[in-house]
């Protein structure tokens, strides 16, 4: 061997040994900061499952998450998940998960949870609904304070799969129930209700909403057609917004001119009523029920109860102003429950 030769071959070798290290480091921090392979398989103290999570952030990325598990009040609880990558044109976007004490249907009725119109529900062993942004889940009796607890989880980017969605949040809703020792959940939900159509679309004159009997014909102005959007009846949960196709625009339009709420749902309707003032009385018509508000009851049924409610939108308050002549909203909830409690099997009252 020349002793050129014996200079160049092992600095040949040290060099090898420095492209296959490069090669390997470099993967490993392809992997770190790409995808999910050196993480856990669950995230936020073993609140969120990571493939859960993986699945419903767009594109490819790694998932690091915020938040420490089960805080010592549970509507303390926050865990933020964020998926991103190194690579253009790869994952993006942020879960946030909280556990919130609220109104038993605060779902239902506030601004700040999934719109109605656009809710696949679902019943049964867990009870909950998503959209494409923002879905919940109740949490069992058990768990509840003062007020109803519920896990609410928002994605900052659209969410194409209810199912995939509905099933994060009902393992989280899972997690939080098991760590504090406050209930048993499955780990999938039930069957997922979606919208009947993903437009609003124009309503039957006499089944308003897919109500037996229901109109608002006289209730509205004049020459304008009623549309409505929301989820086939009847079902354990379920809404529908009714709408008007006149000249509003923009929020007044979205947020529609009344929209209905019905349960069936036990654990529901326990929730809703815990809300504080809630008291025996009337229904419209004269029916006995449990009064949360004028326009939230909840009905006693041959089977179960039945609850029932009415919001009304910024369209009705707009079309007031310009038509004086329409009914109180009282009068919308009158109608609703007549035609609600027919078509959700609750037209006989239970017996005491």
């Amino acid at each position: 061997m020349s002793t050129a030769e014996g200079r160049t071959g092992p600095g040949r070798k040290v060099w090898a040994v420095v492209a296959v290290l490069v090669v390997v480091v470099a993967g490993l921090l392809h992997g770190y900061r790409n995808t999910n392979a050196l993480t856990g398989d669950r995230l936020c103290g073993g609140l969120v499952s990571t493939a859960k999570a993986d699945a419903i952030l767009p594109g490819s990325g790694r998932l690091d998450a915020e938040g420490d598990g089960l805080a010592d009040d549970l509507w303390d609880t926050v865990c933020e998940v964020e998926k991103s990558s190194v690579v253009l044109g790869s994952g993006k976007g942020t879960l946030t998960l909280g556990v919130r004490e609220e109104d038993g249907d605060a779902p239902l009725k506030d601004e700040a949870w999934p719109e109605l119109s656009e809710e696949s529900f679902f019943s049964g062993k867990v009870t909950g609904g998503v959209d494409k942004h923002r879905g919940w889940v109740l949490l069992p009796e058990k768990c509840w304070a003062k007020q109803p607890l519920m896990v609410g989880v928002s994605s900052s980017e659209p969410v194409s799969d209810s199912k995939a969605f509905a099933a994060l949040i009902t393992d989280a809703a899972r997690a939080v129930a098991a760590g504090a020792a406050c209930g048993d959940l499955p780990e999938e939900p039930g069957t997922l209700l979606p919208p009947r159509s993903e437009a609003a679309r124009p309503a039957s004159g006499g089944r308003v909403c897919g109500l037996d009997g229901f109109s608002v014909r006289g209730q509205v102005p004049a020459d304008t057609e009623v549309l409505e959007a929301g989820q086939r009846a009847p079902a354990d949960l379920w809404s529908c917004t009714v709408s008007l196709d006149d000249d509003s625009r923009g929020p007044v339009r979205e947020d529609g001119f009344m929209t209905y709420t019905a349960s069936r749902d036990p654990l529901l309707i326990a929730a809703v009523k815990k809300a504080p003032g809630t008291s025996k009385g009337e229904a419209p018509g004269g029916r006995e029920a449990e009064v949360v508000e004028r326009t939230r009851v909840v009905l006693p049924c041959a089977r179960g109860e039945l609850y029932l409610a009415s919001e009304s939108g910024l369209q009705y308050s707009e079309a007031r102003k310009r038509h004086p002549d329409l009914p109180p909203r009282d009068t919308y909830f009158e109608s609703f429950v007549k035609s609600a409690a027919g078509t959700f099997g609750c037209g006989a009252a239970a017996r005491r």
